[in-house]
C-alpha cells in the first residue's frame, strides 16, 4: 500500500489532466523546430555567401546563437508544459481528492472530502468540445479550491459526488443524536407530537 494513503483509504480513480492543454505547447514546439531549421539552411555556407557575402566569419556564432535560442524557448514552454502534464496526477479515493505533481509525484494539493460542502463542475465551451473542464471544490473553510482540466468530466464527477455523499452520510451517522426528554434516543417529530397528546 502506498505511504500517501490512510488507514483503509482505497483509490478510486487515478488518471491525468486532460490532453487538450498539451494543444498549444505542441504547436508552439512545432513552429520553434520549423522556423529554427529554416534558419539553419539560411546559415548553410553556400546560402549564406548569397545573402551575406564577406561576412562568413559571422556564420559559425550565428549558427551557434541560433541552436541555442531555439533550444533555449523549446525548454522554457513546450518541454516544461508537457513534463508538467506528465508529472501531474489526480487521485480520487473514498476519503480524499489530492494532486500529485512533479518529477517524483509529490502530493502537493490535499481536498479532505468531508470538508467539502459543494462539488460543482465547470465546463467552457473549448472544454465541452473535448468533454474536460474544471471541477469546483467549495469547502466548509477557506476558499474554494479548482481541480483544473479534468478529463471525462461528467464521470469523473460522478464519481466526486458517489465519495462524497458517501462519506457525508457517514459523518452524519457517526454524529451523537440529541436526546429526547424521556431519555430515548431518534425519537422522530411525529412521534413527539402523538405524546404530548397522550400527556
Amino acid at each position: 500500500m502506498p505511504k500517501w494513503l490512510l488507514d483503509q483509504e482505497q483509490v478510486e480513480i487515478r488518471c491525468r489532466p486532460h490532453s487538450r492543454i498539451l494543444v498549444w505547447p505542441i504547436t508552439v514546439g512545432l513552429v520553434l523546430i520549423f522556423a529554427g531549421s529554416a534558419a539553419m539552411a539560411k546559415l548553410q555556407p553556400v546560402p549564406f555567401s548569397r545573402w551575406a557575402s564577406g561576412a562568413e566569419t559571422l556564420r559559425e556564432p550565428a549558427l551557434f546563437l541560433v541552436a541555442a535560442a531555439v533550444l533555449f524557448l523549446l525548454i522554457a514552454y513546450p518541454v516544461r508544459r508537457v513534463l508538467r502534464w506528465a508529472g501531474t496526477r489526480y487521485i480520487l479515493t473514498d476519503q480524499r481528492l489530492l494532486v500529485r505533481r512533479g518529477p517524483f509525484g509529490r502530493i502537493r494539493e490535499i481536498h479532505v472530502l468531508e470538508q467539502v460542502q459543494e462539488v460543482r463542475p465547470v465546463q467552457k465551451w473549448r472544454q465541452r468540445m473535448a468533454g474536460s473542464g474544471d471541477l469546483q471544490l467549495h469547502m466548509y473553510r477557506g476558499p474554494m479550491r479548482i481541480v483544473a482540466e479534468v478529463p471525462s468530466l461528467n464521470r469523473f464527477n460522478g464519481e466526486v459526488q458517489h465519495a462524497w455523499t458517501k462519506v457525508i452520510r457517514a459523518s452524519i451517522q457517526q454524529t451523537p443524536q440529541q436526546e429526547d426528554y424521556s431519555g430515548e434516543v431518534g425519537t422522530t417529530e411525529k412521534e413527539l407530537r402523538k405524546l404530548g397528546r397522550d400527556h
